[in-house]
């Protein structure tokens, strides 16, 4: 009886360790960072000209992606987020602070696509074994340019500021730099 319990014993510590360590073996290994940088402005202009100051680049957030494989092929994805934090919302109107909501939702969805982006590269490259790697993740880096071209950098899935329908007056989209209503602003990435 005491053989029985002591083999029990091993037999659930073993499956422990090995249920415990199956992340380990996922192929694609996958880490998501998501960071964020203070805006603490209180009317619509200086929010923009804070996020034009201190988002990435210039732009009002940013997803990056790094693809590396070995030699026996086990694919790790690292996934950098930036976005614009509010430090107190509630110092906002409330259709400005509205607006701020709309448009902070709109650009996370829009940079977790260039996410996906990523996931997809990793994906593919377990799917081919790591053949042809440089062009798979080529493609998919592509697939980044072509999603903000056809969004117009998330203008279209509604990353404006202040939001139209929050507030009357002039508008700055997420557009591209050529685009009339971003006055000259750099678009979220």
């Amino acid at each position: 009886m005491r053989i029985q319990s002591l083999f029990r014993a091993i037999t659930a510590i073993l499956v422990a360790i090995l249920v415990g360590s199956l992340p380990a073996f996922a192929n694609p290994t996958i880490k998501e960072d998501w960071e964020t940088y203070p805006v603490d402005a209180t009317t619509a202009p200086e929010i923009l000209r804070q996020m034009e100051e201190r988002g990435p680049d210039g732009y009002w957030a940013y997803a990056r992606w790094y693809v590396r494989w070995s030699e026996a092929c086990e694919v790790r994805l690292r996934i950098e987020y930036t976005m614009p934090r509010h430090v107190n919302p509630a110092l906002l109107d409330e259709p400005l602070r509205l607006s701020w909501e709309k448009m902070v939702v709109a650009l996370g969805k829009h940079e977790a696509q260039h996410g996906a982006h990523g996931v997809g590269a990793a994906n593919e490259l377990v799917d081919a074994e790591c053949h042809d790697a440089d062009a798979i993740v080529a493609r998919w880096s592509e697939q980044d340019r072509i999603y903000d071209r056809e969004t117009d950098h998330g203008r279209f899935e509604g990353v404006i500021f202040p939001h139209p329908e929050a507030l009357a007056g002039p508008k700055i989209s997420g557009g591209g730099p050529g685009d009339p209503v971003a006055q000259g602003r750099r678009p979220p990435k």
